[in-house]
């Protein structure tokens, strides 16, 4: 059996090694002492700061609905933020605004052969810098220290200047730059397409298409129910204008003139000289034999009475001429007025005709270009609502970059950063305990660990315990009795 699996008490194991447990303490005291008188005190500055979210960040210039954010996402947003503030680049910006030799003038008196002096001063400057964000609010906790106060102070604060102004330049840049640009290609854009616009409508004479297109078929039905009148009225006229063209062929232009009047006054004297005596031959054939004298006489007056009447008769047809007929010139005045009447009819259809050929020729024009036509009111509306859509944006970019000139963000300080009155490192209380703790419990282990690898026999216990035999003697000065258990276990053998 092994003697170290003896127990033994820590009074008298720490008692055997006391030596070797006093150096351990003392030497751990010692040093934490010296590290208390010996260290450079660092002085810490705190600042705090909010980030809002949502219209309560910044001014509103664009109008838009703004997405309520989830807690997960308002978390995430400012861990962003934070690791911003503890990023390479800001903090190698804060060092070149300070300078090496001034935040850190070791690193100048003894420079890095591995790396550079940035980045050593960066490293030890991420060791100072502390940036600590809560789990369920919006505030940025950050602390550096430094042995200067006063540049602990400054430092921070230029930290927090210099991370409003990149954080506004990732989160609003507003590339007003790019924007003047687009705005002016769009410009351009639109000046060209209403220029093809306005030459289009100037060669074909269109002012509205749909207004002119809607009229010109309103105009059109007009002109065409005009012409249909108009044909109607024709047709009627010329129908008349031969009617009474066959008519004149069937009535004679000259008719003979009837007998009246001074001219036939010898032939009615004539005749009714004849009358009588013809009306004294049937009274006489009543009385009288045919034979008579008288009767031959009556009957050679009769025939002398009608070679006068004949005679008058004759001359009176060879003086007279035929006269005018009057129906026939009726109907000559008739055909007149018809064929002016068909001839002012026939005018208003040539004019109307070449009204609705006119129409239909625009028509045909308008129809034809009508993809042009749109091609072109599209182009220019396109182009219109590019325009108005950049320059509202560029509106936007140009109030957003006064916005970052005035350093207005989401981040907002609420604690400027603190002017340290004490020092924060080394904290001489917690050491001097830690320490003290750290002695005591290094000088037992010291004190176990050399009782453990120590195989000699140190007291009478131990051989009384491990041999089961009484201890009768020992050559030992002992303060403490024997312990009685073991003194009776060995006599009991």
């Amino acid at each position: 059996m092994n003697p170290q699996l003896v127990p033994l008490g820590l009074s008298t194991v720490l008692f055997r090694h006391k030596r070797a447990v006093l150096t351990v303490f003392f030497g751990i005291v010692l040093a934490g002492a010296a590290y208390l008188a010996l260290a450079t005190p660092n002085y810490q500055s705190v600042a705090q700061l909010v980030v809002l979210f949502g219209d309560r960040s910044i001014p509103d210039v664009s109008h838009q609905q703004v997405t309520e954010l989830t807690p997960a996402d308002r978390h995430e947003i400012v861990l962003a933020h934070a690791a911003m503030l503890d990023s390479h680049d800001l903090a190698e910006e804060t060092i070149s605004s300070f300078g090496i030799g001034t935040l850190y003038p070791a690193i100048v008196a003894n420079p890095p052969t591995r790396w550079t002096q940035m980045d050593e001063a960066v490293k030890q400057f991420g060791g100072k810098l502390s940036v600590d964000v809560g789990t369920q609010d919006n505030i940025i906790t950050v602390s550096f220290m430094h042995p200067d106060k006063k540049l602990a102070h400054d430092v921070v604060r230029k930290l927090i200047e210099l991370y409003i102004a990149q954080q506004t330049k990732i989160y609003q840049n507003p590339q007003s730059d790019f924007m003047a640009k687009e705005v002016k290609d769009a410009d351009a854009r639109l000046n060209r397409a209403q220029t093809a616009l306005e030459q289009f409508k100037g060669k074909w004479r269109i002012t509205d298409y749909d207004q002119e297109v809607q009229d010109l078929l309103q105009q059109r039905g007009d002109v065409d129910s005009s012409l249909q009148t108009a044909r109607a009225n024709l047709e009627q006229a010329q129908h008349k204008q031969k009617d009474i063209e066959q008519l004149i062929k069937h009535v004679p232009t000259m008719q003979p003139e009837t007998a009246g009047g001074e001219k036939y006054r010898s032939i009615d004297d004539a005749e009714a000289r004849l009358a009588d005596l013809k009306s004294k031959q049937s009274q006489m054939l009543a009385t009288y034999s045919p034979n008579s004298p008288a009767l031959a006489q009556l009957n050679a007056a009769i025939r002398t009475a009608e070679e006068e009447a004949a005679a008058r008769r004759a001359e009176v047809n060879g003086r007279s001429a035929s006269a005018a007929n009057v129906v026939h010139q009726t109907l000559q005045t008739d055909y007149l007025r018809t064929s002016a009447e068909a001839e002012s009819n026939a005018q208003p259809v040539r004019i109307l005709t070449e009204q609705l050929q006119g129409i239909d020729q625009r028509l045909g024009d308008l129809q034809q270009n009508r993809g042009t036509y749109n091609d072109l009111v599209r182009e220019q509306q396109i182009a219109e609502e590019a325009y108005k859509t950049l320059s509202t944006q560029y509106t936007d970019a140009r109030i957003k970059d006064n916005l970052n000139r005035q350093r207005i963000s989401p981040a907002t300080v609420i604690s400027q950063p603190t002017m340290p009155y004490r020092a924060a490192r080394p904290r001489k209380l917690v050491t001097a305990v830690a320490c003290v703790c750290a002695a005591v419990i290094l000088a037992l282990a010291t004190g176990l660990a050399l009782e453990a690898r120590d195989d000699k026999f140190t007291t009478a216990e131990q051989v009384a315990y491990l041999l089961d035999v009484p201890v009768l003697a020992s050559f030992e000065q002992r303060r403490n009795p024997p312990l009685r258990g073991l003194l009776s276990y060995g006599g009991s053998r």
